[in-house]
């Protein structure tokens, strides 16, 4: 369910990214109005305009083939959805209801039943985590590495990374 381009809503970003819109926002014409996306004219950049000047040649620069930003916003969503839980995504996602950030976003991730056993056996056994200590990652997977019971840490996104 998108958002009709008439709704408004606030999405947080993090201090890196916001303080590089804001030394882009700077370099624009306008003062508090500027747009944050345009063409080289500075008028209105259209998702069209945007998607075969920039968007479709970073696809193909990158080597890869049938990827669309609506792909972006579906990864984003699955990963919120798996790290920080399903009301989180369908807040982060404009959703007003979360049956339908589930029904979009909600994918079972392969190996993460492995990562649930191996964490489960651990408490059991008396061999419990450390807060914010990760489980690892499980061979043959390609899922990222989490810490158990859905604690997360900002370097298991670091090491994800390394997996990939």
């Amino acid at each position: 369910m998108a958002l009709a381009p008439s709704q408004k809503r606030l999405l947080r970003v993090g201090p890196s990214l916001a303080k590089r819109l804001g030394r882009h926002l700077e370099t624009l014409p306008g003062g508090d109005d500027a747009l944050l996306f345009t063409t080289p004219g500075g008028k209105p950049l259209r998702y069209n305009q945007w998607r075969k000047a920039y968007f479709d040649p970073a696809v193909s620069a990158a080597g890869l083939t049938d990827v669309t930003p609506h792909d972006l916003r579906a990864s984003h969503g699955m990963w919120v959805t798996d790290q920080y839980g399903v009301m989180t995504a369908a807040h982060r996602l404009g959703h007003s209801n979360a049956s339908v950030t589930t029904r979009h976003y909600a994918r079972p991730v392969a190996g993460r039943d492995d990562q649930v056993a191996e964490a489960a056996d651990s408490w059991l056994s008396g061999h419990n985590h450390e807060p914010g200590a990760r489980s690892g990652h499980v061979a043959g997977t390609t899922t990222m590495a989490t810490a158990p019971l859905g604690r997360w840490h900002p370097s298991d996104l670091r090491q994800s990374e390394q997996l990939a």
